[in-house]
């Protein structure tokens, strides 16, 4: 099986979308839902879903040759998002930015660095659980999600209360940070901006902020 996922196998694909976003932290706080119990609200045939799992991320050899989606956005900047066995593991530019997983690091994207990603609705809905937001932005991001995942089949019917869940997972308890020769930074747990726990993602972190920086430039 060719390893590489092309990223337009992701478009309205349900099953993918319903398997990927139970990775996120979303969660239903009213009822006490998990992500993977909101989405049960999107009715498909589990065992077919079981049986294109097992083929489509190549479980059976999964912890040598985990499958991924990557590519080139523009001439400064790529990326990769690897589909591994506990796992699913973010890169730019071959730099590791966070994972969903067990031992997550998330909080990744500011609100502004994930709508640059818009105009590529696939990109847009991989990166958004690597987002990190206020509460005053789930009225600003809501309406766009919305219309994303309403492009999913068996999605539509439930958009609004999937959104809302999978914003709830994204909220961050205090706001990026602006620092000297760095960049946005952030002080969550659990996040690769966060260079005061983590220093070693410093240099990167200073990377890429460029990178990001001209990249929202370019989009506006």
């Amino acid at each position: 099986m060719n390893k590489q996922i092309q990223i337009e196998e992701l478009s309205n694909n349900t099953f993918f979308w319903k398997y990927y976003f139970c990775w996120s932290r979303g969660y239903d706080e009213k009822e006490e839902l998990n992500i993977d119990e909101v989405l049960e609200v999107v009715q498909i045939n589990e065992t077919e879903a079981y049986e294109w799992e097992w083929k489509f991320f190549n479980q059976s050899d999964i912890e040598e040759n985990p499958r991924y989606v990557a590519g080139k956005i523009n001439d400064d900047l790529n990326y990769a998002v690897e589909f591994a066995e506990y796992e699913i593991n973010f890169f730019l530019n071959d730099i590791y930015i966070g994972n969903l997983g067990g031992h997550f690091e998330a909080w990744f994207f500011t609100l502004d660095e994930l709508l640059a990603f818009e105009k590529y609705p696939n990109l847009f809905l991989l990166f958004l659980p690597m987002t990190g937001i206020q509460e005053n932005e789930t009225a600003i991001l809501k309406p766009i999600v919305v219309k994303h995942l309403n492009a999913i089949p068996k999605f539509e019917t439930h958009s609004e209360y999937i959104s809302d869940c999978i914003l709830n997972g994204l909220v961050m308890q205090s706001p990026f940070l602006e620092i000297n020769d760095i960049g946005l930074t952030n002080t969550e747990n659990h996040s690769v901006r966060n260079i005061t726990d983590y220093p070693r993602y410093k240099e990167d972190v200073a990377v890429l902020n460029k990178i990001l920086v001209s990249f929202i430039n370019e989009q506006l």
